[in-house]
């Protein structure tokens, strides 16, 4: 063992929580929690101490020795340490790029700008009482295809910008935060990532959890404001009717945060404040052991001890909350039921009924309906295939 040796590590960042000191790489979601003691090894390390000097120290303080060749394996397995084979890394960059527009975003001037959109918008729904919000907005169209197709293709900016709101306050406060273009289901969205968020101290983690949310409702905001100027220009109803159809999409989704059986921004609000690791899946694991010992099934519970004692303190009571977000979709659904009901009969009357371009809207309509489901039975199918797989090679 050479004891002469200085490890290079990554940049890494040092936050102390109460159960000790949360370290992570940074730009990455890697971290762990690590005692007093071991945080200060790390710290040493990162300085520039060898091995043996970093020994020495820990006997002379702590009265021990260090096992140290285990320490540097769990480094190792972290990925703190900069193996030789890797290309060196910059230093943490004090700037990024974008980093500036972050800033003014969410600068004193700009939330005095946003007031003013969210004041406009209520003052122009005051004013003209056919803007305030109403299921039977989303059905702004009488052909159903031009509906579908109209809010799906005018929720992509709302999805960006919500998107985009967390991208501009992770780089505010200098994370590497990316956007991309992902998948949910059959559906196209953009997704942010925000690397490293959990090695920021934790009172600034809330605006760049929330600062989607507060997209939502700018994008809401410019819908209405936009609808009530069409609305008083000749010729422009159809377009009015439009933007109202957005702005009533976008509450939906803004209602999707308070679907708590989700990872949700709420959730991280909550997570956050709370202290918690993996609240959500402590709380499936505590309902379905309630489940569970209801059915007389105790041997098939699951084994608590292997989540934090925090969360497992707060499911107690925080998966009545993830059981009321299930309860909270149901009534989402049944609240546009209507909606969706008479669009559905208005599809088929055309379809048996109909002539010419009313026919062919239903057809349409029908087609691309069938195909989003069939996608979708794609991928559910290929994922209960992908978790048997995994059963199987667990079990050889």
């Amino acid at each position: 063992m050479d004891n002469d040796r200085i490890l290079v590590l990554h940049p890494l960042t040092f936050l102390e929580e109460d159960e000790g000191v949360s370290i992570g790489r940074y730009g990455t979601d890697t971290f762990a929690v690590f005692p007093e003691e071991g945080a200060e090894i790390v710290r040493r390390l990162q300085e520039g101490k060898t091995v043996s000097e970093v020994c020495e120290w820990y006997e002379r303080t702590y009265n021990d020795q260090l096992d140290i060749e285990d320490f540097i394996d769990t480094l190792r397995e972290l990925s703190f340490i900069k193996e030789q084979t890797q290309e060196a890394d910059a230093e943490v960059p004090p700037f990024i790029k974008g980093q500036t527009w972050g800033r003014r975003l969410f600068m004193p001037q700009a939330y005095a700008v946003y007031l003013l959109i969210l004041a406009g918008a209520a003052w122009m729904m005051i004013s003209e009482p056919s803007l305030q919000p109403a299921r039977e907005q989303l059905y702004f169209s009488s052909y159903s295809t031009v509906v579908m197709i109209g809010l799906f293709v005018g929720q992509l900016p709302s999805v960006l910008i919500h998107e985009g709101m967390h991208l501009a306050a992770g780089r505010r406060l200098g994370l590497p935060s990316k956007l991309s273009v992902g998948r949910r289901m059959y559906f196209i969205v953009f997704e942010s990532s925000m690397p490293g968020i959990w090695g920021v101290p934790k009172n600034r983690r809330y605006l760049p959890f929330l600062s989607g949310m507060l997209g939502d409702a700018l994008f809401y905001s410019f819908c209405i404001l936009i609808a009530g100027w069409l609305l008083r220009s000749e010729g422009s109803a159809i377009w009015a009717s439009f933007f109202t159809a957005l702005a009533y999409s976008t509450i939906l989704q803004f209602a999707w945060q308070f679907y708590f059986y989700l990872q949700t921004d709420i959730y991280f609000v909550i997570v956050n404040y709370l202290g918690c690791k993996n609240l959500q899946k402590t709380s499936r694991a505590w309902l379905r052991n309630i489940w569970l010992t209801i059915i007389r099934a105790g041997d098939k519970k699951i084994d608590m001890s292997e989540f934090t004692d925090r969360d497992r303190q707060v499911a107690k009571w925080y998966a009545f909350i993830y059981a009321g977000g299930w309860i909270f979709m149901v009534f989402m659904l049944f609240l546009i039921f209507p909606v969706l009901q008479d669009l559905m009969s208005n599809v088929f009357r055309q379809l048996f009924y109909g002539t010419g371009e009313r026919f062919w809207d239903s057809i349409v309509f029908l087609s691309l309906t069938l195909i989003q489901f069939g996608i979708a039975a794609y991928i559910y199918g290929q994922e209960i295939r992908r978790r048997r797989a995994s059963k199987r090679a667990a079990n050889v």
